[in-house]
């Protein structure tokens, strides 16, 4: 009887304990600055801390993402154990200004429907111990081309119009304005991928 009492008054404390809030996003939101280990890191805005990260590099470095992604592999405690992750591994990073996806596509829009830029990556750097401002580094050249992430999936593909359209089609009534709206399709889709997040917002912890 006593162990049965104790079993649901935990039940109940457990019920009672506040959600953790979450709030609409917007362009003014501030990512935790981190790593995103997988796609519900990048969800629940729970990444991995760059103090949290077992390094000599400064986490307070405005170039430390840079410094950490471009080593073979980093490690960080996590559930009683050290786990190693070699940068290709992560599904992105917030540098605290930006959000990237892997190690070269910076989120140039974030929603149901994510677009996203291949940008310019630096591979490596001369030195890691006394950087300063001046430094040689080998940069592989972004194409510019541009990406999408859907946020429920996380499948990610270019952006070519008929798979964006295969996300529209959840919302009916708007997939039925995209395909009224004149145009050319490369900008119908771009112009459709905000209105589209507009109507579908996602929520992230505050």
């Amino acid at each position: 009887m006593k162990s049965q009492i104790i079993f649901w008054a935990a039940i109940l404390y457990t019920a009672a304990l506040p959600a953790q809030e979450k709030v609409r996003y917007t362009e003014d939101f501030r990512f935790a600055r981190g790593i995103y280990t997988s796609l519900q890191d990048f969800k629940t805005n729970d990444p991995v801390k760059p103090s949290e990260i077992i390094t000599d590099i400064d986490a307070t470095s405005p170039k430390f993402f840079q410094h950490l992604l471009a080593q073979e592999d980093f490690r960080f405690p996590r559930n009683n154990e050290i786990v190693y992750l070699k940068p290709k591994e992560i599904f992105g990073y917030a540098d605290g200004q930006q959000v990237y996806y892997g190690l070269k596509y910076r989120f140039e829009v974030i929603g149901e429907i994510c677009l996203l830029k291949e940008v310019d990556v630096v591979d490596s750097y001369s030195s890691f111990i006394n950087p300063g401002d001046k430094y040689e580094a080998a940069r592989e050249q972004g194409s510019g081309k541009l990406y999408i992430l859907d946020f429920k999936t996380g499948d990610f593909f270019r952006c070519k119009a008929k798979k964006v359209e295969a996300i529209l089609q959840r919302d009916a009534k708007l997939f039925q304005e995209y395909q009224k709206a004149k145009g050319r399709k490369k900008e119908k889709v771009l112009d459709f991928i905000k209105e589209y997040n507009f109507r579908h917002p996602v929520y992230f912890p505050g």
